[in-house]
């Protein structure tokens, strides 16, 4: 993949501030936020675009015309440089984003290696109503250099793109080796369930039948909440067929009760799925586990990036 700095950007962001004038009072960025001028107060100051992708502020949005063509995604890009993560911190990219059109774009925070690794990615579908999305995943190195990207290109007709509120925030991670850099370290399984670290992710050879989705299970234990907080359950995930499992946040009592609750449909490709919800009472133990008894016939499922954070 080329390097995004090494294209012809737009310059953007250049400004004469008047001795007279007023200073503006801008929106407070989240806690902990490396984006600068997220929330777009200040223009388009600290943001870039492909030469063939201007951007300008409309309604304290910073819009993209997006042109159509270009033979991958990086074709066209709006960005921003110089953004700083350090090895072993968990990060969440949360922006804002309206289409003219109903299109697919990539969100992705990049490293500035030769590879250009991803730390943070994720490929939303953005429509005509403004909608929030958010991902989040643990960075492997420390890197001064990083990008946050909305990459855009391969549109098959133009479209206006819309951003407001982006931010890039160190988040607190309850799971041990969610991203199975370590094996499957902190990891267990039912049984009738083994795992294996595979490619960088956990797979699990799960079986047919029992007589509910509890039968059969992948979890790790000792995860501690604290009443009123909300937690997020973020994972990746695929299966060698389509099939629907849970994914829960469970508490350690009797009732073993629900805090975190989804019943995603995971198919042979990796998406990355979230459900959040408020802990109403605290817990030292409580378990993250996907259930997956009940299944008609045998498959493979694999996970990745598991996250719980707050």
């Amino acid at each position: 993949m080329r390097n995004p700095l090494s294209m012809r950007l737009i310059a953007v962001g250049a400004f004469a501030a008047m001795a007279a004038a007023a200073t503006p009072a801008y929106a407070a960025a989240p806690a902990g936020d490396v984006v600068v001028n997220g929330s777009l107060d200040n223009g388009v100051k600290g943001w870039w675009a492909s030469k063939n992708t201007p951007i300008n502020v409309t309604g304290g949005r910073l819009c993209a015309q997006v042109p159509a063509g270009g033979e991958n995604v990086w074709a066209a890009m709006i960005g921003q440089s110089g953004v700083a993560v350090q090895a072993g911190r968990t990060y969440q990219l949360s922006f804002e984003a309206t289409a003219t059109k109903t299109t697919r774009i990539r969100s992705v925070v990049q490293g500035s290696g030769e590879t250009h690794a991803a730390i943070v990615d994720g490929y939303p579908e953005v429509g005509g109503s403004p909608k929030k999305f958010t991902y989040a995943a643990t960075a492997k190195v420390s890197d001064s250099e990083a990008q946050v990207l909305f990459q855009v290109g391969g549109a098959d007709a133009p479209y206006t793109l819309c951003l407001d509120n982006v931010s890039l925030v160190p988040v607190h991670q309850s799971v041990v080796n969610g991203s199975l850099d370590n094996g499957v370290k902190g990891w267990w399984a039912s049984k009738n369930t083994p795992i294996e670290a595979t490619g960088g992710r956990l797979c699990a050879h799960v079986p047919a039948g029992g007589d509910n989705v509890w039968a059969a299970m992948i979890g790790q234990s000792g995860i501690a909440v604290e009443a009123g907080k909300t937690y997020r359950l973020s994972f990746k995930a695929s299966a060698t067929r389509t099939v629907k499992i849970r994914s829960v946040v469970q508490g350690s009592g009797e009732t073993h009760a629900a805090i975190v609750d989804g019943y995603p449909e995971v198919g042979t490709g990796s998406r990355t799925y979230a459900y959040q919800n408020t802990a109403k009472t605290s817990d030292r133990e409580a378990q993250v586990l996907f259930q997956v008894g009940g299944a008609d016939a045998p498959y493979t499922l694999c996970l990745d990036d598991i996250l719980l954070t707050d």
